[in-house]
């Protein structure tokens, strides 16, 4: 929905410092009840040469975006205000451009918070719920909206997450619009520049591999901090996948009662292989977001096998799916054990019922 200026500085108190909860390279972030929900106001910087009509259909565009990945935009508005303000130290009546974006309040923060300088300060469960969601997010705006959406400005700032640790991408459209203003420039300086890809920086050259390149970098900082981050493009890949198995081997081994290494660990070592293709200076070597979402489906897949089989050696199992309405037949998994030779053999027999 478009919102009335009046309305935004009435839900934020006018912008009070007291609910304000963030700052950035493109605005300053309030927390606000909007009809009985919690959201995010961002009132974006002064920005000169920025457009307002482009403002408007980008902003348009973004708010049907609708995944689970993929900060929700409520609405936006931009009004022309004239009040009184400083310049080169003299009180004068100026005209200014407001522009605000509304967005859905996330809970968790950003995932930047997280990071550390040796891996990710989160257990490996919730560090693959946020690299599997980020690329499912990505690959949505990448191939489901017709023409594709392209982020250029990923980052663990703008990978936000909810009260259950689920990530959702943010500050979309933003980076495209003020791409060529002062702004930008200071973002690079200020760490953005990390996460271009080597043909951005040289020529300015964009593709979907943009993307790509900063989702790669995220993962490496989740998986091996920021101090080691720096060492995966002075080593062989295989020397820093070892580097980064030795710093998660660990740290899952110290946990009380932790079992799941192998299983674990081989989504570890999967997980920091498609980075570093990820980060690769050829785009043309990088795969595609949605091949990237295929390979962790397979890869959850494999891993789910893994515990099925682990869970069978320890104990017998019976898993047992029914239908109530008669659907088609339905699989009963039956595991016996038969102790034959002072060998344990295990059998595995099939039943169906309707």
């Amino acid at each position: 929905m478009d919102f009335k200026l009046h309305d935004i500085e009435a839900i934020t108190n006018n912008f009070a410092e007291a609910q304000k909860v963030g700052s950035g390279g493109y605005g300053e972030v309030y927390r606000a009840i909007h009809e009985g929900e919690e959201i995010a106001v961002k009132k974006l910087h002064q920005l000169q040469g920025l457009d307002n009509k482009q403002f408007d259909s980008e902003f348009r565009n973004l708010r049907n975006i609708r995944h689970q990945n993929v900060v929700r935009l409520i609405g936006y508005c931009y009004e022309t205000k004239s009040k009184y303000m400083k310049h080169n130290g003299e009180l004068v009546f100026a005209t200014i451009m407001e522009r605000v974006l509304c967005f859905e309040y996330m809970h968790g923060g950003s995932l930047d918070k997280h990071i550390q300088d040796e891996s990710c300060g989160l257990e490996w469960p919730t560090c693959y719920k946020i690299i599997k969601g980020t690329c499912e997010g990505l690959d949505h705006l990448h191939t489901s909206q017709g023409k594709p959406i392209f982020h250029l400005d990923l980052k663990p700032g703008n990978i936000l997450l909810d009260e259950s640790m689920t990530p959702k991408i943010g500050d979309l459209g933003l980076s495209r619009l003020v791409a060529s203003t002062k702004t930008r420039q200071t973002e690079m300086r200020d760490g953005t520049l990390g996460f271009m890809p080597p043909e951005y920086i040289d020529s300015g050259f964009i593709s979907k591999k943009f993307d790509v390149f900063s989702l790669g970098v995220i993962i490496i900082k989740m998986l091996a901090g920021d101090k080691s981050y720096f060492r995966c493009s002075e080593m062989p890949s295989e020397q820093f996948i070892e580097l980064v198995t030795e710093i998660w081997t660990k740290k899952l081994q110290a946990k009380p009662g932790y079992s799941s290494h192998e299983i674990d660990m081989l989504g570890v070592t999967s997980c920091v292989e498609i980075a570093l293709r990820c980060v690769d200076r050829d785009r043309n070597k990088r795969p595609c977001i949605n091949d990237i979402v295929h390979e962790l489906d397979q890869l959850e897949a494999k891993l789910k096998e893994m515990s099925l089989a682990s869970d069978v050696s320890n104990d017998a199992t019976v898993q047992v799916r029914s239908s109530t309405t008669g659907g088609p037949w339905v699989p009963l998994l039956c595991f016996f054990s038969i102790l034959e030779s002072s060998v344990l053999t295990v059998l595995t027999c099939q039943i169906y019922v309707c």
